[in-house]
């Protein structure tokens, strides 16, 4: 745990942060705080705070100034209209909203982002629906966003190989109601052309779940760990560039989020009480009984990764 990180009250946690290298970083939270790092997690500092009914989520940089964040836009049921799409051009001090240059399907909120090249950009919401994926190839000026019902009714987050080749994982029958959690099943979801289409690469049997947070280790292997009221307690595993997947145990019944693989074999999956380890690609796993409510897991290079939960965590070889 990195002492001078901030602490996130109530037992909650902090829901995203990025690296841009292994100095400069940003963690973000729904309580709106925006907090920066320029030497690596030794120090931080809170540069900005969003204004009550912006949950940020999610975020992505660009550069050391350019950079988006993602609303999860819900609070008591309600949503605040045209507010899923925030830029920074100063390094994360300011926030504009720019939601408005999003064309195409409606945009209700955002809850995963990642940026392939200073001028790609994707991002998938909401874990509850509507099921949107967003992008944009020119730097931020302007998005396109795309409906991705009916193979999915909530999507959580997205990772890309390229500009062209992705995932993006969530729920299918996922909703913000007991009802639609208990219903909903795992999906993952694949493209080829940049978004433009996609075909289901993976599907549950079991209900009561759907996926959280993905990886792409390699060119052939990644990860995805599972949520939901009556998860599984496993990892989804592929070897073969996400054509197929197969679920390994980490702990029955356990719902997990964040997670984060240094090699195809070395990797941590959280959940709310601890973090999970393995040392042979998901074949077992060890409890390590610290890294409460890891979100999220940020892989640097194989001997540095940063993980945000109740603190921010920093693992290196």
């Amino acid at each position: 745990m990195l002492a001078s990180s901030p602490a996130s009250p109530a037992n909650a946690r902090h829901d995203d942060l990025v690296f841009l290298d292994r100095a400069n970083g940003w963690l973000i939270n729904v309580r709106g705080e925006v907090h920066r790092t320029t030497d690596g997690g030794e120090t931080w500092s809170q540069i900005a705070q969003f204004p009550g009914g912006i949950f940020p989520r999610c975020i992505g940089m660009a550069s050391p100034s350019l950079g988006w964040i993602g609303n999860l836009n819900v609070t008591a049921g309600h949503i605040l209209p045209d507010s899923a799409l925030f830029e920074t051009t100063d390094g994360g001090r300011t926030w504009a909203n720019v939601s408005s240059r999003i064309s195409g399907d409606t945009v209700i909120g955002l809850c995963g982002m990642r940026v392939v090249t200073p001028r790609v950009a994707v991002a998938v919401g909401r874990w509850g629906g509507p099921p949107v994926f967003v992008r944009t190839t020119d730097g931020g000026r302007s998005w396109t966003s795309r409906s991705i019902a009916p193979l999915a009714t909530g999507l959580v987050d997205v990772a890309f190989f390229d500009e062209q080749e992705g995932f993006a994982v969530g729920g299918l029958g996922v909703g913000f109601t007991d009802a639609e959690e208990r219903a909903s099943r795992t999906v993952v979801l694949a493209t080829a052309d940049g978004g433009e289409t996609w075909q289901t690469r993976y599907t549950s049997t079991g209900l009561g779940q759907w996926a959280w947070k993905i990886q792409l280790v390699t060119d052939r292997v990644a990860y995805v760990t599972i949520e939901g009221p009556t998860a599984e307690g496993v990892v989804l595993k592929t070897v073969d560039g996400g054509a197929t997947w197969r679920p390994l145990t980490v702990a029955p019944g356990v719902p997990l989020e964040g997670l984060g693989f240094v090699t195809a074999d070395r990797g941590w999956v959280g959940a709310f009480p601890t973090l999970y380890s393995t040392r042979d690609g998901g074949q077992s796993w060890t409890p390590l009984a610290f890294g409460i409510r890891i979100n999220r897991m940020r892989v640097i290079d194989d001997g540095l990764l940063y993980a945000a939960g109740d603190r921010v965590y920093r693992w290196a070889r």
